[in-house]
């Protein structure tokens, strides 16, 4: 039974107004920006990140906060974006996992300032993974480097642990929790060092750290309820939030038999054969969250601003995203082709060529929606399909027209996809991707319109004529050359290209005027490097 002082006290303390911790200076904003990172991270994520910095820094938003729902994606344009975050985004620039922020999520959240966490989140799991299976060792040591880098230097400049940030990316490394006796400083040990520390292996019955996935519940040590600074459901609007993190010594010493006595130990963080993955409570008991925020007013009063505004990505980066994925950047290279190679072949009714220009819309408008394709990319591809029609309709025969058009074009179509400067390391790597996804594009486009030909009959007119449609015929000697006002028929369509026949000689030649059908009789009304022909009437 409680005593009557006890209950004065309890009903004073209940009385007493919550003191609101004290806003740290870097944190205070007065405009918050929040811009939502949702899907997978690709070139489209960092074209749209920029422009909505840009958009942010207009409306003069000193925070920014990145609301990051991700489950990973392309390791050059995650790199690409932590830069973008140091070099280009406001100090107070905070991460905000909501809900969830794998792999190349969390080495971007790791980026910014301060980490904070919607009440359900998860992020970690940062391992390189390829569509293509597993990755051999040395790869995947190659490919490892650049993240660690990043995940280390993160951790050095925010104050993080550098072992711990190192278990998000590396499978076989395990770690064990101390904390010092003055109740401040957390370290994360190995297994060597805790064998240092205490001169034996870590229990193996030591419960760990992360609760079941079960969802059974474990006893937790009132340890850990200190450090994390939890009650059952507290902290779920941000209200409660803004104490200092954790003490994390980094770099620091390593630990010897000497320490054995200054720390306990708290409990495993991650064994060997996991990546870590956290939930907010054990992000903030590790000290790389500084809290959970529910929603945008909360984020509001979490960086003390009189002002939150959200910058959305634009419906047409979401639908750029579809676009560029290489899937649908192979299937739209190989429709042009084939749809090229058909209006060649049995030109008629004009489909196909529309076929063929939605297609072109398709590579070159979806980057040009973002801002990704320059003007010199359009320009080389409209250069080059000008070649292309002039080697086709004009001087058939030539080659070095339409090869130097084509050229031009799958430059064009291959730097369009490429944002930035194409003498950095990351665009030069994109560059060769988007020349692989054309050329494949282009062999598929090319066998399939080779198969859809022959099944039509082959092909029956237009600049590329089958033999087996005029027959052997004897070359053409310059001495040969067809006089103005010699006559023939047409032995294909004329539009304006094709070949007509002349005594018993097939030439190439161009019409004059309108089109003119196969068998038509035509009329040579000049002939040099080119001739051209008019249609007689009768």
């Amino acid at each position: 039974m409680l005593d009557w002082l006890t209950v004065i006290s309890l009903a004073i303390t209940a009385q007493a107004p919550t003191v609101a911790p004290p806003l740290p200076a870097e944190r205070k904003a007065d405009v918050v920006a929040i811009l939502p990172i949702t899907g997978e991270i690709d070139s489209i994520t960092t074209a749209s990140l920029r422009r909505r910095l840009a958009q942010a820094n207009a409306i003069g938003a000193d925070s920014i906060v990145l609301e990051l729902n991700t489950p990973g994606g392309s390791l050059l344009d995650t790199l690409e974006i932590t830069h973008i975050i140091r070099n280009e985004a406001p100090a107070n620039t905070v991460a905000w996992i909501h809900p969830f922020a794998f792999s190349a999520g969390t080495v971007i959240a790791l980026s910014a300032r301060e980490i904070v966490t919607s009440p359900d989140a998860m992020f970690g799991d940062a391992a390189p993974v390829t569509p293509l299976g597993p990755i051999p060792a040395t790869e995947r040591a190659k490919v490892e480097s650049p993240l660690l880098a990043e995940v280390i230097d993160a951790a050095r400049l925010r104050g993080y642990d550098e072992q711990l940030v190192q278990a998000f990316v590396s499978v076989g490394i395990e770690l064990w929790m101390l904390r010092h006796h003055d109740g401040g400083q957390v370290v994360f040990v190995g297994r060597d060092e805790y064998e240092s520390v205490y001169g034996a292996a870590p229990p193996q019955a030591l419960p760990p750290i992360t609760p079941p996935d079960d969802g059974s519940e474990i006893e937790v040590h009132p340890l850990l309820s200190m450090l994390a600074g939890m009650q059952a459901g507290a902290a779920d609007d941000g209200e409660a939030l803004g104490g200092e993190p954790l003490r994390l010594a980094t770099p620091r010493a390593i630990l010897g038999p000497q320490d054995a006595t200054d720390y306990d130990v708290v409990g495993q963080v991650v064994p060997a054969d996991r990546l870590l993955t956290l939930k907010p409570w054990q992000a903030e008991l590790y000290g790389l969250s500084r809290g959970t925020v529910a929603d945008d007013e909360a984020m509001r009063r979490w960086l003390g601003a009189s002002t939150v505004v959200r910058i959305e990505p634009d419906w047409s980066e979401s639908m750029v995203q579809v676009l560029m994925s290489w899937p649908i950047r192979i299937s739209l290279v190989a429709v042009l082709v084939i749809c090229i190679l058909i209006e060649m072949a049995l030109p008629g009714t004009g489909w196909f060529g529309l076929g063929a220009l939605v297609a072109l819309a398709g590579l070159v408008g979806a980057p040009a929606l973002i801002g990704m394709a320059d003007w010199w990319d359009l320009a080389a591809i409209g250069l080059g399909l000008i070649l292309i029609a002039t080697e086709l309709l004009l001087i058939p025969g030539t080659l070095i027209a339409g090869l130097t058009g084509a050229v031009l074009v799958l430059f064009g179509l291959v730097s369009s996809a490429v944002s930035g400067d194409l003498t950095s390391d990351a665009s030069q790597t994109l560059f060769v991707q988007g020349g692989v996804i054309v050329l494949i594009g282009a062999a598929i486009g090319l066998l399939i319109g080779g198969v859809v030909i022959r099944k039509l009959g082959g092909i029956r007119s237009g600049p590329l004529v089958l033999e087996d449609m005029v027959g052997q015929q004897p070359a053409l000697h310059d001495d040969d050359t067809p006089q103005v006002g010699a006559t023939g028929v047409a032995v294909t369509d004329l539009r304006p290209s094709g070949r007509v026949r002349v005594d018993d000689r097939v030439v190439d030649a161009v019409c004059s005027g309108r089109w003119i059908e196969a068998g038509t009789p035509i009329r040579f009304v000049s002939c040099g490097l080119i001739c051209h022909v008019e249609p007689i009437d009768s």
